[in-house]
């Protein structure tokens, strides 16, 4: 039995990558069951070489394999595209999110990112995280600040209402205007993207950042009018109020990186995990 790096649910089937290379995939049967004992095993890479990250995109599923993207067709069980996501062999691909016909991609010990068309697999745009997050370290003490710039690398991607969520292992959480693509082959004219950060983030890496869509409430647009025993109740209409999304993220302690602390209470809950919300 070997290890599982990720699983994904596309086109009616549960693909599962596994630490061997292997590529997993699961049908149903005729009762509407798993048939979890007779799956589809493709190989894709090796046991050096695993599947560390995989994304359905456009009906397909990219699997991250060492430096590359493999497009997998889930209908065939053949891939159908493999393109490099950089020259460097030994930075495996980590991290992916996708917006419409554009893919996020960021690759291990690396501050970058890069975007790519999700039919073409044209490079549009790559981005360096590390100025923007330099800035938001300015005020912490010297030794902390050059310790987490050296060693700084991608650790989430979320894409959410426009924008890209880009979390850090310095803490520091960024995001951008998500350019929208067309489905045409055409170059983009697109421009260096305006990286913020959130004055808010965690002492340690960013683990994991996710949305969550929050139930919208009904309100009533006009007074209930009662009548007496027997009679109707005549109400008017309702609206749905436009529904929120939270987004999520989860790291090693609490940093407001406006106001580092310099007290005694500083790095007290560096080691506690955290999570915070925002609201969009």
């Amino acid at each position: 039995m070997y290890g599982i790096s990720c699983c994904r649910y596309l086109d009616n089937k549960v693909f599962v990558s596994l630490a061997n290379g292997d590529l997993a995939a699961y049908r149903r049967d005729s009762a509407g069951g798993w048939e979890t004992s007779k799956p589809s095993t493709i190989t894709l890479g090796s046991a050096t070489t695993p599947i560390t990250r995989m994304l359905a995109v456009q009906g397909k599923l990219w699997c991250g394999c060492q430096n590359n993207v493999l497009v997998f067709n889930p209908c065939t069980l053949s891939v159908e595209q493999t393109f490099a996501v950089c020259s460097d062999v030994s930075r495996a691909v980590l991290h992916m999110a996708s917006f419409g016909y554009g893919v996020w991609a960021s690759v291990q010990n690396s501050a970058v990112i890069k975007l790519f068309h999700s039919l073409t697999y044209e490079c549009i745009m790559e981005a360096n995280m590390a100025p923007s997050v330099a800035k938001m370290l300015a005020g912490c003490n010297d030794i902390i600040r050059q310790h987490k710039a050296a060693c700084l690398r991608i650790t989430a991607l979320l894409c959410c209402k426009d924008l890209l969520w880009v979390g850090t292992s310095a803490g520091v959480i960024l995001n951008l205007a998500i350019p929208h693509l067309t489905a045409s082959a055409t170059p983009y004219p697109v421009l260096a993207p305006n990286v913020a950060g959130i004055s808010h983030g965690h002492t340690g890496h960013v683990r994991f950042l996710t949305c969550v869509e929050m139930t919208p409430k009904k309100h009533l647009t006009a007074k209930t009018k009662q009548a007496s025993k027997g009679r109707s109740v005549r109400r008017r209409g309702s609206i749905s109020v436009a529904s929120r999304v939270l987004v999520i993220s989860g790291g090693d302690g609490f940093e407001d990186f406006q106001h580092f602390a310099s007290n005694d209470s500083a790095g007290r809950d560096d080691s506690t995990n955290h999570l915070l919300l925002w609201q969009v």
